[in-house]
């Protein structure tokens, strides 16, 4: 638009993809992530972002160094998913974590707790395949919920599913003292 600056155009970005609404309380004290009128990009009814071009707010258009390739830039937005989890989370070295949902939120989730020092990262996913890629991905362990494991305890779960029944198992194995972080709901 008119008012960016011409020193961006043209330039490689990774975005931040979501519109928050920049007035209420929660945007106004820099919290804009919980934003109630918050819109995504893929969330009905904003079309996704599998296109060449989109537009976004200047300010949620990150440069992008010419060290960093297009594939690795694309991976920051979910990679910063991630970390936030850990950090929500608490992971620290020796912890077991628990993450419902082996998409790539999921493994993404898991690369980073494993990268905070987590000694095991156990991911459960319905998904035969799911659960066999993440194991090329950074989990130690891969579980079919179905199949539960009833003295299995995490000090960290972290769900990457918005399944409901999935929640509730998690939930059931965090250690007194755990932690919870919701990504996927």
């Amino acid at each position: 638009g008119a008012e960016v600056p011409s020193s961006r155009v043209g330039e490689r970005v990774s975005i931040e993809p979501q519109r928050p609404c920049r007035t209420c309380h929660y945007c106004r004290s820099g919290r804009y992530n919980l934003c109630r009128s918050m819109e995504f990009y893929a969330t009905p009814p904003i079309d996704g972002a599998f296109c060449e071009y989109v537009t976004i707010q200047s300010d949620f258009a990150y440069p992008v160094p010419d060290s960093v390739s297009d594939h690795a830039a694309a991976l920051i937005e979910p990679l910063s998913v991630g970390i936030a989890a850990a950090q929500k989370g608490g992971i620290e070295r020796g912890h077991t974590v628990l993450i419902a949902g082996g998409g790539p939120i999921g493994i993404l989730c898991a690369q980073v707790a494993r990268a905070f020092g987590a000694a095991e990262v156990v991911v459960s996913d319905v998904n035969a395949h799911r659960r066999e890629l993440v194991l090329q991905y950074g989990a130690t362990r891969a579980v079919d919920p179905a199949m539960p494991d009833e003295d299995f305890t995490c000090d960290v779960f972290i769900d990457a599913s918005g399944v409901n029944e999935a929640i509730e198992a998690g939930l059931a194995s965090v250690r007194s003292g755990g932690t919870v972080v919701l990504v996927g709901s």
